[in-house]
């Protein structure tokens, strides 16, 4: 290899973006070529931690909602709706408290139990990692029944 086509350059290009790499470096024999994004947007470490520990204090009756997938989290349907839950709305199991987006689709979170929104972890637009814990519902306790 002694140059790069523009067809390799494309290619090098879309992987770079599909990926969602910082960069891509090829080496053979005497030609090299690093090939780097102009911007790129990764959470960030700590933010993932801070969610995580979150999670991991919760009571016995709250259950995390976890992301399906990775990608953006949107809490409502259109900048212009109203977001699908608040702190303190009931769901129902199955309801959609969220979407994300991976990839120009848009997945619907589904709500893993019954009960009450006691926390949202996240913010509208976050880039979040799939199973990172997006809010928390608390079921109703057995007395409440």
């Amino acid at each position: 290899m002694n140059s790069l086509s523009d067809d390799d350059l494309r290619w090098l290009l879309a992987l770079l973006e599909e990926e969602k790499l910082a960069e891509i470096e090829v080496h053979e024999g005497d030609f090299q070529i690093l090939v780097r994004a102009a911007d790129i947007s990764i959470a960030p470490p700590a933010s993932g931690c801070t969610d995580q520990s979150s999670s991991s204090e919760l009571t016995a009756n709250q259950i995390p909602v976890l992301s399906p997938v990775a990608g953006v989290f949107y809490r409502a349907p259109s900048p212009q709706a109203q977001p699908f839950v608040q702190v303190g709305d009931y769901v129902e199991h199955g309801d959609t408290v969220g979407l994300v987006e991976a990839m120009k689709l848009f997945n619907e979170v589904p709500s893993p139990a019954s009960g009450r929104v006691v926390r949202i972890l996240v913010d509208n637009e976050d880039q979040i990692e799939e199973d990172q814990p997006l809010m928390i519902i608390e079921k109703p306790s057995e007395d409440e029944d």
